[in-house]
């Protein structure tokens, strides 16, 4: 075979190659602003549900929680195999969860308040109830705080897809 055909053949070989990267690397950039939408728009719906509560009545919070329980498990359902898409998925699950938890527990507190006897145990356990409910309030505020700089981070992650 002449030099030509050779160089002709290799030639051939490697701008097939390089066009089959180029090919998978938009698909797989593709695939990870598909999952950046994913994982946003989950997130989003959460900023939603707490944006959109009213009340302050135990029933009202403890709505709120299950509400939030449930951004969280629909998170954890999606199906992220970007490592750092991962890790951040993973990190919003909890975040929901904390967030939850937080609001669950100042619902406890106020139902033990409401159901405290008018006497002097009553009265400390209501007073043992609004120490639960500033632990509650805090775990909750910092909980909302950490998923709040967890979207600052995905959406710079995000960006850079």
């Amino acid at each position: 075979m002449k030099r030509s055909g050779i160089l002709a053949i290799t030639l051939a070989l490697t701008l097939g190659l390089g066009g089959s990267w180029a090919i998978a690397a938009v698909q797989d950039s593709q695939r990870s602003r598909q999952q950046c939408q994913q994982l946003v728009d989950r997130v989003n719906q959460g900023y939603a549900q707490t944006l959109a509560f009213q009340g302050s009545d135990a029933t009202a919070l403890n709505r709120l929680a299950e509400q939030l329980n449930t951004i969280a498990h629909s998170l954890r359902q999606l199906e992220i195999d970007r490592p750092p898409l991962r890790r951040a998925q993973q990190q919003f699950v909890q975040g929901y969860r904390d967030l939850s938890q937080g609001y669950r527990g100042i619902v406890e507190a106020l139902e033990v308040a409401n159901q405290a006897p008018q006497n002097e145990t009553g009265l400390q356990q209501v007073q043992q109830a609004q120490i639960q409910v500033k632990e509650a309030g805090a775990a909750a505020h910092a909980a909302a705080r950490h998923i709040d700089q967890l979207a600052r981070d995905l959406n710079q992650l995000c960006r850079g897809n």
